[in-house]
């Protein structure tokens, strides 16, 4: 009989350690993680320490990957081989990597039983006398094996198949699947889908802020699919006459990936739109903050909670500028295994271990005093309440900053001085003077952004403009002689040359002393609209847009074309 190599548990406690000793974890994220681990051995299941970790977000799969590269001396191969069949690759979540010295090297989101271990080696397609498992999470298995689907599995593909076919239930579900899975690999934070007469019935996916019409289909494949999503989604299929809200999530699109589903009735048909909530695709603050050491070292300051010491941080931009994800962001790096971090959502979008989520509709009926009565009876920290769109949630977040709580929310404005202003203007006239007096003296952190788009790496060509010209034509001030990127385009990018997008802030930092303290609140009580003058008081830090501009330009993560277009549009 094959000897079978079980996956190597002395590298699984490795793993752990090594994370400490870099700094990734804590000691007291770890031992959570092995308490985890043994109570799920205990109810009889199996669970990869890394698995654990990144569950709980405690590290990035890059970071567990990293991790063990460095303890076992393994590379991570990028090709994928034709090793095993591909029903076989979904069924037990494993990816094939490599064959090295009769040992097939195999991604594994989970510990494989013993006759799984057994069929896959049998269904190798070359020989083999063992298994080596690279520990990883579902999520990282289904894109690896998405990326190898072969055209057969396409949306496209299946879309003629329905055209040409007889639509069956097994049909729908394969194209549902296809076109999430498409959605999630081209980076969608939306789909849109039209049913209406034809040809208008189009599959839209909106990237990097941009909708782009990507399929047409009959009018006949589109109602058929209409129905399906909202069969999935927990809605009435025949009722087209009324907004429906549901949530679809579908293991084929890979593990914590959900999708929010919304349909509307429109002149001649009815429209569908889903928000892709996938959380890997959620991004840390260096990610946001490129080369922005300020910013990042300030949230970081931020979420490094010791005691109810209080303070208000708002998060402020039009619709669409990534407040949620700069919320999210700050989010991650609380120490959630050590102090209550409470959050009161419309809806909860990403889930956040350790973190205590509050659906907003919950508490819908609720006063603003109930509302901060029954969430302070929660023993909070840490306060997250998405928007403040009216009185009441503008009342609970100066409440609860002023009862000693770090509270984060997000606001629709245009800048920072707006930001402050528009707070305000929530206010009844009875409690203005109040709500003034509270803001001047617990607003810490104020961050008004919107998002530009950022340069591919296939960008390489030095432009040859002069930054004295781009000085002199658009008011900013660069260091010495700078040299700039010009995009250029591929594969990975779509030909555009940008890929993703970066957050240009205008940010303002106010420290929590005494004397400041008073000298603001006096100059907000002559004039609430003197919060600009502010600005300029020691020992407050202002960030500005055109600095930050100034930065990603030098830095090659932006072009001197999307700095025109910004400036232009009013950054």
């Amino acid at each position: 009989m094959n000897t079978v190599l079980s996956p190597d548990n002395s590298l699984q406690s490795q793993i752990g350690t090594f994370l400490v000793a870099t700094g990734v974890i804590t000691a007291q994220q770890l031992d959570v993680c092995l308490r985890q681990q043994k109570s799920t051995r205990e109810s009889g299941q199996q669970a990869l320490l890394a698995e654990i970790i990144v569950r709980n977000k405690f590290a990035s799969q890059a970071q567990i990957g990293f991790a063990v590269k460095r303890l076992d001396g393994e590379n991570d191969s990028l090709l994928f081989r034709q090793l095993l069949p591909l029903a076989l690759c979904k069924l037990h979540s494993v990816f094939p990597v490599q064959v090295e010295s009769g040992v097939l090297h195999l991604k594994a989101a989970r510990i494989l039983p013993e006759n799984t271990r057994r069929s896959l080696i049998e269904a190798c397609e070359v020989k083999v006398t063992g298994l080596r498992i690279e520990p990883t999470d579902i999520g990282d298995i289904r894109r690896s094996i998405d990326s190898v689907y072969s055209a057969a599995h396409s949306f496209e593909s299946i879309a003629l198949r329905l055209r040409s076919e007889e639509i069956n239930g097994l049909l729908l579900k394969q194209a549902l699947e296809a076109m999430l899975a498409e959605a999630i690999r081209l980076r969608a934070s939306d789909i849109h889908l039209d049913k209406l007469r034809d040809p208008g019935a189009w599959i839209s996916y909106r990237i990097d802020g941009r909708l782009k019409p990507t399929h047409l289909i009959s009018e006949r494949t589109m109602a058929a699919l209409f129905s399906r999503i909202k069969n999935e989604s927990g809605m009435d299929a025949s009722d087209t006459r009324r907004a429906q809200d549901g949530r679809l999530s579908l293991a084929d699109a890979g593990t914590g990936v959900e999708f929010r589903v919304a349909t509307q009735p429109i002149a001649g048909g009815e429209t569908i739109a889903i928000r892709v909530l996938d959380p890997s695709a959620m991004i840390g603050l260096d990610a946001l903050f490129p080369y922005q050491l300020q910013m990042t070292d300030l949230f970081r300051q931020l979420a490094d909670v010791r005691g109810k010491t209080g303070g208000l941080v708002l998060i402020s931009g039009p619709t669409g500028s990534g407040k949620t994800t700069t919320l999210y962001a700050l989010a991650q790096n609380f120490g959630r295994d050590r102090i209550n971090v409470i959050t009161v959502e419309e809806p909860v979008e990403y889930i956040l271990p350790f973190a205590r989520q509050i659906q907003l509709n919950q508490l819908l009926n609720e006063k603003s005093v109930d509302l901060e009565r029954s969430v302070l009876r929660q023993d909070p920290d840490v306060l997250i309440l998405g928007e403040i769109r009216d009185n009441d949630t503008m009342r609970a977040a100066l409440k609860f900053a002023e009862s000693g709580h770090l509270v984060l929310a997000t606001v629709h404005a245009k800048d920072v001085a707006q930001t402050f202003e528009r707070v305000l203007s929530f206010c009844d006239p009875a409690s203005k003077q109040e709500a003034l007096y509270i803001l001047a003296n617990q607003l810490s952190v104020v961050v008004n952004q919107g998002l530009i788009p950022r340069l591919c790496s296939c960008a390489s060509e030095i432009d040859s403009e002069s930054a004295t010209e781009l000085s002199s034509t658009l008011g900013l001030n660069f260091h010495g002689h700078a040299r700039f990127l010009r995009r250029a385009g591929c594969a990975a990018c779509n030909q555009t040359g940008y890929r993703g997008r970066v957050a240009i802030h205008e940010t303002v930092v106010i420290p929590n002393t005494d004397a400041l303290r008073m000298d603001i609140t006096r100059l907000l009580f002559e004039s609430i609209h003197n919060f600009q003058a502010v600005f300029a008081m020691e020992p407050v830090t202002h960030i500005s847009k055109h600095q930050v501009m100034t930065q990603l330009l030098e830095c090659h993560v932006i072009d001197a074309d999307t700095v025109t277009q910004a400036i232009k549009a009013g950054f």
